[in-house]
């Protein structure tokens, strides 16, 4: 009896400590990411401006595709050469659609 009850409680303790150190690996993960990027571009979309998920991470759009090309080798500053480049192709700068508030890594987001 006492052997069944200590294995119940070593697997209890062996999931609790399972979920314990996925949360941390997923904790860390998120605050190992580069929110200092968030800083460097205009506008108000946070890790949105360059990557498809909101919360970052994983697959660019296509203005993160410029970023990335562009900005990051010179020294992850937000350049001339950026501002002015159409990332989406929808007509309008990337400076045009950050000054009207729309997006510039999407066709559909024009001012």
């Amino acid at each position: 009896m006492e052997a069944t009850l200590f294995k119940k409680r070593s697997m209890t303790y062996g999931v609790a400590l399972f979920i314990c150190a996925v949360f941390s690996l997923a904790t860390i993960s998120i605050a190992s990411g580069r929110p200092f990027r968030t800083g460097k571009v205009p506008g108000r979309f946070g890790c949105a401006a360059c990557h498809l998920a909101s919360r970052g991470g994983g697959e660019r759009n296509l203005f993160g595709k410029d970023y990335e090309r562009i900005a990051i080798p010179a020294g992850e500053e937000y350049t001339k050469e950026l501002g002015a480049l159409d990332s989406d192709g929808d007509g309008f700068t990337n400076d045009q659609e950050f000054a009207a508030g729309t997006h510039p890594g999407y066709p559909n987001s024009k001012p």
